[in-house]
C-alpha cells in the first residue's frame, strides 16, 4: 500500500500506469491539425478496401470499392463527389467500411 507521502505527491498509480486521479493531457489542437484526414493508402493499410457511403438526402446505403483511387486520396473528400443510385442525390457521407474485418484472424475489431 503507498504511504501518504506517496499519496500526497501523486506518486500512487493504479493499473494503467498513470496517476490517480489525473487526467492523461488531451491532444492539443496542433497535434490534432497534423494529422490530417485518413487517406485512402492508410485506410487499405489497416484492411478495408471500401468505403460505407450514405446518401444525404434519402439515405441510401452502398458498400463501393475504392481499388481504383489513388492512395493519397483523402476519405471525406470523396463523399461529394459521389452519387445515389436511388435519388440521383449528388453528396454522400462516407467512412471506411469496418465490417469487412470481421472474423479476420489478427485484426482489430472496428
Amino acid at each position: 500500500m503507498a504511504s501518504e507521502e506517496e499519496h500526497a505527491a501523486g506518486r500512487m498509480y493504479c493499473s494503467s500506469m498513470r496517476p490517480i486521479g489525473k487526467k492523461p493531457p488531451a491532444p492539443s489542437a496542433k497535434t490534432r491539425e497534423s494529422a490530417g484526414p485518413m487517406t485512402l493508402g492508410n485506410m487499405r493499410s489497416l484492411g478495408p478496401r471500401s468505403i460505407d457511403a450514405t446518401c444525404k438526402a434519402c439515405g441510401h446505403r452502398e458498400i463501393v470499392n475504392v481499388d481504383d483511387w489513388p492512395d493519397e486520396e483523402p476519405v471525406p473528400a470523396l463523399g461529394p463527389r459521389m452519387r445515389c443510385s436511388n435519388c440521383g442525390h449528388l453528396g454522400a457521407s462516407v467512412r471506411p467500411d469496418w465490417t469487412q474485418l470481421r472474423g479476420v484472424p489478427g485484426k482489430p475489431r472496428p
